[in-house]
């Protein structure tokens, strides 16, 4: 598949249903977005690095799924980000681990607040 073919596919629609089966996947998009309108990152970046990180993830249609699209687009959000030294990857790890260890110590019913 090429990627213009896949780029086709990542924008389909489904009958009755949702775009994005979960918020945060809307969310990833949302966020690129208004990273590119803002000229934080480059539109052709974005295009080159989601194509490759689309070719490396989806090997055959079988492959098609939302969980596939969201985590290409998280991956390539997050090298793109770490490239330009806007979020760099160990920085993206250790907040990921923080939210990891808050949401494990709250408890049940209880709002995830992260410590400073």
């Amino acid at each position: 598949m090429s990627r213009p073919e896949i780029a086709r596919r990542a924008r389909r629609h489904r009958d009755g249903e949702p775009v994005f089966s979960e918020q945060w996947h809307a969310q990833v998009i949302a966020l690129v977005d208004l990273l590119i309108a803002d000229g934080k990152i480059e539109a052709e970046d974005w295009s080159q690095t989601l194509g490759a990180e689309l070719d490396r993830r989806v090997t055959d249609t079988s492959m098609d799924t939302d969980a596939i699209y969201y985590g290409a687009f998280l991956s390539a959000l997050e090298q793109i980000l770490d490239r330009s030294q806007f979020a760099l990857r160990a920085e993206v790890d250790r907040r990921q681990q923080d939210w990891r260890n808050a949401y494990l110590n709250t408890p049940h019913g209880k709002p995830v607040a992260l410590a400073d």
